[in-house]
């Protein structure tokens, strides 16, 4: 057990979450809290991670921290990062977890997220890859030179099946839904960002790597349930704490020889 716990603990380790808000990033930055790391939740959206953090119980709650962050913005991006390594100390690693697939609010089919290639607007393009592209871009710029005062640290970025296979139009059904371009291609643009980081940053240390997660159940109606269970072999859509061992593995000495990889983790969805 020792050389397990050795393995994937994570003590000592100051790892940054942007969008740690989220669905899965707030359950990815539990558990790096569980293996003993500090975790420094960098979202927009810091009143939904108050709410989560405030549940947790009171150990969990003094290993995070919270900061306002629009990845998108680069002077921003900056400023926190310094703000973290200012007040916290040596930043060792970062997942970015964060994701935007365009406006869902407007449940119908002539919203920019539910429209057609040929119809898809380029506002909805840019929106949509300056969150998801531009800003995986700008934390791993950023985060690097507080990797290479450590000698090292680990990069993870957050895919998508979606950045490894287009998406099925049959699983979204009569509903007028469908996962737009901008998402895919960005996504896409995600892995091949991330083993570019992989091969000119190995000399100082630094490891890259993609986490590619399927689909997870969040209240989707049970058509689209159902369509897409029957399209992946583990017959079920994920919950959000099946990506915490993936990421505890990414992020700790466990995949120390493992760089400019995409961990599939789909429930096999993309193995037919």
């Amino acid at each position: 057990m020792k050389k397990v716990n050795k393995l994937f603990s994570m003590k000592d380790e100051l790892i940054v979450v942007a969008g740690g808000a989220g669905q899965i990033g707030f359950s990815l930055s539990q558990v790096l809290v569980m293996a003993g790391a500090q975790v420094a939740i960098a979202d927009i959206d810091v009143e939904m991670a108050k709410n989560k953090i405030d549940l947790l119980d009171k150990e969990m709650q003094r290993s995070i921290s919270l900061y306002n962050l629009n990845v998108a913005m680069e002077a921003e991006t900056k400023q926190v990062l310094k703000e973290i390594r200012t007040k916290q100390g040596k930043i060792t690693g970062l997942v970015n977890a964060f994701h935007y697939k365009g406006n869902t609010r407007k449940l119908d089919t002539n919203s920019d997220f539910f429209a057609s290639f040929e119809d898809y607007p380029l506002e909805a393009w840019d929106a949509v890859n300056d969150i998801n592209l531009r800003g995986t871009f700008l934390m791993c710029k950023e985060i690097v030179p507080f990797l290479k005062e450590n000698n090292g640290g680990v990069i993870a970025n957050i895919s998508s099946t979606y950045g490894n296979v287009s998406p099925n139009k049959s699983i979204y059904g009569s509903s007028g839904i469908n996962s737009p371009v901008a998402y895919a291609a960005s996504k896409a643009g995600i892995i091949n960002l991330t083993r570019y980081l992989a091969t000119h940053l190995a000399e100082y240390g630094i490891r890259a790597n993609v986490l590619s997660p399927g689909g997870v159940l969040n209240n989707q109606s049970k058509e689209f349930v159902n369509n897409y269970n029957n399209l992946t072999p583990l017959g079920r859509m994920a919950e959000p704490d099946e990506y915490q061992g993936a990421i505890l593995f990414l992020m700790s000495n466990a995949s120390s020889y493992m760089t400019g990889a995409n961990l599939i983790v789909d429930g096999g969805w993309t193995a037919w």
